[in-house]
């Protein structure tokens, strides 16, 4: 089957191709990953796009060139895609230092966060580093990973960010051990909780990290107008839709007013499959699921996308089901006149 579908993907047609993308993607085999690879210089986005998340999902580090050639792109996406695969090579180190300093703030972070699990000791750099983004997760991977010494503590405590503090701040309001530091702040424990701009930013810096902050959760539950207005600044400053624990968790957390708003704006796979996330979820309400529905009117949506749309359950004549046919009619105008 494996050889049927790599064959079509070479067809003049580009249906047939399209369709054997989307055959391999069913079936999952990784060893169908370097068929992939020429379709990441393909003039069409669509393929562009699917040869990128092919490697995401499948790519196993025994070619470092393939982290390479992405890791040296002019294009950013492609950088980010290195950061996060980097590790599965034998020897990632020269290749995420070097993405460590790239000009753009989101690959800076993810390839901090990949040198960190490559080498535990970056941590400890990562605490004088001049980004705040950077400094907050070397603090919380060093406090999590208990592999801190007096110094490092010491180091965190008198960061002049907050966010960077909290990292400690939670370790000693969940062990109750202040006494284990004598040396802190006295008023360090006092910054437990903040304000709803501070959440913003720690959800810019870190979604999957501010997510698991209980105060930062009780803002994400809030459905009033100002409080969704902020967080939704904070989560499109992030990359939280590239990953998917962190949309499961936002879509079981957040309100249904923050959810419309957050993925009201853009399109493409991951915003594409964070909606029907919320769209599946039947614990919406059915007013927000018709809306993220209805937010793709007038955005492309992918026949992907359209076709998910199948599995959902809604009644005859719903709000849902109408939403639904509503986007299938004008999606199926679209393709009309192309």
């Amino acid at each position: 089957m494996l050889t049927k579908e790599v064959a079509r993907l070479r067809d003049k047609d580009v249906r047939q191709r399209r369709r054997a993308v989307r055959k391999l993607f069913e079936d999952g085999d990784p060893s169908a990953m370097p068929h992939f690879l020429p379709f990441l210089e393909d003039d069409d986005e669509w393929f562009v796009k699917r040869a990128l998340l092919a490697v995401e999902r499948w790519y196993d580090g025994s070619d470092p060139r393939v982290a390479e050639s992405l890791a040296s792109s002019e294009n950013n996406e492609r950088r980010l895609l290195a950061a996060r695969i980097a590790p599965r090579t034998s020897s990632p180190g020269k290749m995420l230092r070097g993405l460590c300093d790239d000009d753009d703030a989101k690959i800076r972070l993810a390839a901090w966060s990949s040198l960190i699990r490559y080498d535990s000791t970056a941590a400890r750099e990562g605490l004088k580093n001049e980004d705040r983004a950077v400094r907050r997760l070397s603090a919380s991977e060093l406090i999590d990973s208990g592999k801190f010494s007096e110094e490092d503590v010491q180091i965190i405590a008198s960061d002049s960010s907050s966010a960077v503090r909290r990292a400690l701040i939670k370790r000693l309001s969940s062990n109750k051990d202040e006494d284990l530091y004598p040396e802190l702040p006295e008023d360090l424990l006092e910054e437990v909780s903040g304000s709803v701009e501070d959440a913003s930013r720690e959800i810019s810096d870190s979604a999957s990290s501010a997510l698991k902050t209980p105060w930062i959760r009780d803002f994400l539950r809030s459905s009033a107008p100002e409080v969704v207005t902020i967080l939704t600044a904070g989560f499109r400053e992030s990359s939280w839709v590239e990953n998917s624990d962190t949309v499961d968790s936002v879509v079981e957390i957040v309100s249904d007013p923050l959810l419309e708003r957050i993925l009201r704006r853009g399109k493409g796979v991951y915003i594409e499959a964070a909606c029907i996330k919320g769209i599946m979820d039947q614990k919406r309400s059915e007013a927000t699921r018709s809306r993220l529905v209805l937010d793709r009117i007038g955005r492309s949506p992918s026949s992907d996308f359209i076709g998910a749309l199948d599995s959902v359950d809604a009644p005859a004549e719903s709000e849902l089901a109408m939403a639904i046919s509503a986007l299938v009619v004008e999606a199926a105008r679209s393709d009309g006149g192309k």
